[in-house]
């Protein structure tokens, strides 16, 4: 039985929050993120949480933002823990809060944005092993309490990364086995989890799913069976155009790169498939990386700059508003842009 158990109260704070703040000042005012904090301060659970985000995705900027989040987050979920680091968890939380503070104890200092955050002390005095299994037993508790995709993609990748790490595996076995039904391979199982996060709309499980494609595609022999070589590339697209159609722009961009040179990335190495380019899509697919702009869309920048350069030999002002961009998104993609 889990430790993390709700009572289900959420739903009065969330009724609280839709009515006091969403209802009269929608999700992303300012208005809407001074009235979540007071909510917050006030010890309701889903402004707790909210207040956590608009910290962690730098809405709101903080010294040390992530360090900040993660304790609203522990709030949010009703978890503290003691000096000795034992975890204590009360019944009045936001199953919500659960899965986010089991993405922040995967990814810390290990990957995402997280890899270089500042210390975590609560997190940082525990060993990986205990960080995964904490993370499987809060991410499948939340999905007990609502359908959370990005919990799915997180359950994935925590199986990804113990198929591939046979002593992690071992020490967290019994937890995995305790909460996740094994049907298949890990591996496998990894997809499933992938693919179920994927249709429900989270882009970055069908990023994972893309690249364990592009892995494939690159381990395979130059005299692999043609059939199943293409079955592979139009799965990779496939999952691509998942994310890149809602203008993620991590995806966008690979695909611009896919369809202007045929380029996929793998594990071992790049591989070019020139019978699948087409121009018109990977100007398309350059562009939609730049509707919703992070570092990724620095690529894509360069990218137009560097493919389509006959856009800008004549607008001046059109190649510096780029170059701007790409700048302010990733400073290192901007000094290989000054060389094109």
């Amino acid at each position: 039985m889990s430790r993390f158990v709700c009572d289900g109260s959420y739903r009065d704070d969330m009724n609280e929050y839709t009515e006091g703040v969403f209802k009269k000042y929608g999700a992303a005012s300012r208005s809407a993120e001074r009235e979540i904090m007071i909510l917050a301060e006030e010890g309701n659970t889903v402004a707790l949480k909210m207040y956590a985000d608009m910290i962690f995705y730098k809405r709101i900027l903080r010294r040390n933002a992530y360090r900040e989040a993660f304790s609203l987050y522990l709030e949010s979920a009703g978890i503290s823990i003691d000096e000795e680091g034992k975890w204590h968890a009360d019944e009045r939380a936001y199953p919500v809060s659960y899965w986010i503070i089991a993405f922040c104890l995967v990814n810390y200092r290990r990957g995402s944005f997280l890899i270089k955050c500042e210390t975590i002390d609560v997190i940082d005095k525990m060993t990986v092993a205990e960080r995964f299994s904490t993370a499987v037993e809060l991410a499948v508790t939340s999905l007990q309490h609502a359908v959370i995709p990005g919990a799915l993609n997180l359950i994935g990748r925590i199986i990804n990364d113990v198929s591939k790490d046979p002593d992690l595996y071992e020490e967290i076995k019994d937890v995995i086995e305790a909460y996740i039904p094994i049907k298949s391979s890990l591996a496998d199982m990894a997809d499933e989890y992938y693919k179920e996060a994927a249709k429900k709309g989270y882009v970055y499980a069908a990023n994972n799913l893309a690249s364990r494609e592009a892995d494939r595609i690159s381990q395979m022999d130059e005299e692999a069976d043609s059939e199943e070589l293409e079955a592979a590339v139009n799965r990779y697209v496939e999952y691509l155009k998942m994310s890149a159609d809602r203008y993620e722009p991590y995806a966008a961009n690979r695909l611009g790169l896919f369809y202007m040179t045929g380029e996929i990335r793998g594990r071992e190495g790049v591989t070019y498939y020139k019978k699948y380019t087409d121009t018109v899509l990977a100007k398309e697919y350059f562009n939609k990386a730049t509707v919703c702009p992070d570092a990724n869309s620095a690529w894509a920048f360069f990218n137009l700059i560097k493919y389509f350069h006959k856009d800008y030999d004549n607008n001046i002002d059109f190649m510096n508003e780029h170059m701007d961009y790409i700048k302010e998104l990733n400073p290192e993609v901007y000094s290989l842009a000054m060389e094109l």
